[in-house]
């Protein structure tokens, strides 16, 4: 069962400035553009550290000057860090809270934690070198965890309700970030035990869990066997209760830049009934379209200017697409049915076709009509709910990358974890 610790954090200091200038959001979602646009925002934000590239040794030095220099500075003992983002979500506010610690890395096979999507060994092949490097992580890992007494609750809101913040900021997509330090004593400790009988689950950062497992592997044969409560044998997450109401999980749309065959239409009936929709193509019309019918994709270009919704037949017909010994409700979810229904009878991409770059991803509608610009075809999916994800996880079912975007992503630059004692 998973396994918790205090971590000893290296923060910023004051002398670092505001930390609006300095947080980033985690690697895999920060472009060229983003990139350059954060590290313009300060010398000392956290992107020159979480994504600068891969000189590697040269990310390792310039965290040494900033220790050297006083711009972050060690935490003198383990401490509990508790999270909160205050955002708008279609027009409403709310707000999440996470417990920031060490979870054991542990492999898949144990069971303490949990995945629910597949990993390129190219991220996680960039990850170590930078651990190897730098000795730190630099971004919590985002995991769920069921919170069936309501402890952890009580003592993330009890510690955000009872005092201004120890340093927060407020990034420039609007969303708000605190931080409060809270001691590891026996009372921050007591409301944790309820939630170690029973695993945790990845949110958002497999790549970077399979690298600390593969971190921990590799430091104890550099130096023999680690003691129990060695940091290299954690991972850094942001833990947030399933039951959380600011758990926000939006649907990822995928462009394909091909255009349909001109038989797409004999290709998708047999298991779609297929419905034009009478809207133009922007983006707010097909958002209000895409909400107004959860049991549907919204499908954009596969007759030229068109715009179709393809419902499943029947429930029948969706499990017929089910390979051996999977369940009818991975096969229904949304990014597995427009997979092997929709991408699969139209273009036969393989995997490797996939990881070439033959679709692409976002949680932005506006984005897909902007690249449809240029011809292919758009799909517009539904969400899959974390519970849905914790279902198919407990059952050792995992979706395909980005089938998941948990909003907003848990900011880097608030704490970092040195992975030395």
């Amino acid at each position: 069962m998973p396994r918790l610790m205090p971590i000893r954090g290296l923060r910023y200091t004051a002398s670092a400035g505001a930390l609006d200038q300095l947080l980033a959001p985690p690697f895999d979602v920060i472009g060229e553009r983003e990139r350059e646009r954060l590290a313009e925002l300060s010398p000392h934000n956290a992107v020159r550290l979480e994504a600068a590239g891969e000189e590697y040794q040269a990310i390792a030095a310039e965290l040494e000057r900033w220790e050297a220099e006083g711009i972050v500075e060690r935490d003198g003992a383990p401490m509990l860090y508790v999270y909160e983002q205050v955002f708008v979500e279609k027009g409403i506010e709310r707000r999440r809270r996470a417990l920031i610690c060490g979870v054991e890395s542990q492999p898949w096979e144990e069971g303490a934690v949990l995945p629910h999507e597949f990993t390129m060994s190219a991220p996680k092949e960039d990850r170590l070198r930078l651990l190897q490097a730098t000795a730190t992580q630099f971004s919590p890992i985002f995991m769920l965890a069921r919170d069936r007494s309501g402890q952890l609750a009580e003592l993330l809101a009890g510690t955000a309700e009872r005092g201004e913040p120890d340093t927060s900021g407020v990034t420039a997509d609007g969303v708000t970030h605190r931080l409060w330090v809270l001691p590891a004593d026996r009372a921050a400790l007591r409301p944790l035990a309820p939630l170690l009988s029973e695993a945790f689950y990845i949110a958002d950062g497999h790549h970077r869990y399979e690298t600390s497992v593969a971190y921990r592997t590799w430091l104890a044969e550099q130096e023999g066997t680690l003691a129990s409560d060695h940091p290299a044998r954690f991972a850094m997450a942001g833990v947030v209760p399933v039951e959380d109401e600011g758990l926000v999980v939006r649907p990822l749309h995928r462009f394909v830049p091909r255009e349909a065959p001109g038989d797409w239409r004999a290709r998708l009936e047999p298991l779609f009934d297929v419905e034009e929709a009478s809207v133009a193509i922007e983006p707010g019309t097909l958002e209000a379209l895409r909400a107004a019918s959860p049991d549907a994709i919204v499908a954009v270009n596969l007759a030229p200017g068109a715009v179709h919704l393809l419902r499943p037949r029947s429930e029948d017909a969706v499990a017929s697409l089910a390979p051996a010994g999977a369940s009818a409700r991975w096969v229904s979810a949304a990014p597995i049915l427009l997979r092997l229904g929709v991408l699969d009878p139209l273009w036969e991409l393989s995997d490797e076709d996939l990881r070439a770059g033959a679709v692409t991803f976002t949680h932005e509608v506006a984005e897909v009509v902007e690249a449809l610009g240029g011809g292919g075809t758009g799909f517009l999916l539904q969400h899959v709910p974390a519970n849905e994800v914790i279902t198919l996880a407990d059952g050792g079912e995992r979706l395909p990358q980005k089938s998941t975007f948990y909003y907003p992503k848990l900011g880097t630059g608030l704490v970092f974890a040195p992975l030395s004692p």
